[in-house]
């Protein structure tokens, strides 16, 4: 019963995702969360810790969230990537709301954005 709802939560979640793009008021949400649940690994500038990078054995490029590989990313799958985990990632349904998921993924998008005029 709770798989078949977290299954119908990522469904319903990312057909929103992809009716329009996140809001700056979600952006707000999702820097808390980002800074509480994902800064850790992912490093408050979102370019990925290197001491958590070789804790984990892996590149450190491997935890940036602003590389291109990861920007070019549709949202609804970084909201299943988030939600299942993907590599060395834990998933983080159940731990992480289906709105917190995609505040932080607004978030991270917002933080990642070139500044205007460059």
């Amino acid at each position: 019963m709770k798989q078949c709802f977290w299954k119908f939560s990522l469904i319903a979640f990312a057909g929103m995702i992809l009716t329009g793009p996140l809001s700056a008021a979600d952006a707000v949400k999702g820097k808390e969360v980002y800074e509480k649940k994902c800064a850790m690994c992912h490093a408050k500038d979102l370019t990925g810790n290197p001491a958590m990078a070789k804790l984990f054995k892996i590149d450190p490029s491997a935890l940036s969230l602003v590389k291109k590989e990861t920007l070019d990313k549709k949202d609804a799958d970084l909201i299943l990537i988030t939600a299942k985990g993907q590599g060395k990632m834990a998933a983080q349904e159940g731990k992480l709301s289906a709105d917190d998921i995609a505040n932080s993924i607004a978030y991270i998008r917002s933080a990642a954005a070139p500044a205007p005029g460059k």
